[in-house]
């Protein structure tokens, strides 16, 4: 009789143990079983860590239309122009704010990478952490829009 290679099922099979293995349930009231296909969920850190990157990389950009912002307010008093006026105090809004707000989102948006759940919550506090900065460039982009 000639050698025949058998299928590892089959010989599973014969030997009396399962070739794949059945999912059981965990203590927690999770399955395990084989791994599902693609990629896997995002890290946690991950939100929290190219947030704080990104901001090392938009702070110096803001700190520089800032300048801006002082050059254009420097000859204006009380009696300024309101086309200038209302960019000045939205820059000077967006400066108060950006010294609380943004590190206070990026330290709640790391806080929040304890629990996988929190997604959400972590990419809502990243968003927020960005919007001093934001205020800051609409307000030095409003101010080179031509008045009335």
């Amino acid at each position: 009789m000639p050698y025949r290679r058998s299928h590892p099922r089959t010989a599973a099979l014969r030997s009396g143990r399962s070739a794949v293995s059945t999912p059981r349930l965990l203590p927690g009231g999770r399955w395990t079983g084989p791994a599902p296909a693609g990629p896997g969920p995002v890290p946690r850190w991950a939100v929290p860590a190219a947030a704080t990157a990104l901001l090392t990389q938009v702070v110096p950009v803001v700190g520089g239309l800032l300048w801006i912002a002082l050059l254009a307010g420097t000859g204006c008093d009380e009696g300024c122009d309101p086309t200038v006026r209302g960019p000045l105090n939205m820059v000077a809004l967006g400066y108060r704010l950006g010294h609380t707000v943004t590190p206070a989102a990026l330290a709640l948006c790391w806080l929040l990478a304890v629990r996988r759940s929190w997604a959400k919550a972590r990419w809502i506090a990243a968003g927020l952490a960005y919007v001093p900065p934001a205020m800051i460039v609409l307000g030095v982009l409003l101010l080179f829009v031509p008045g009335p």
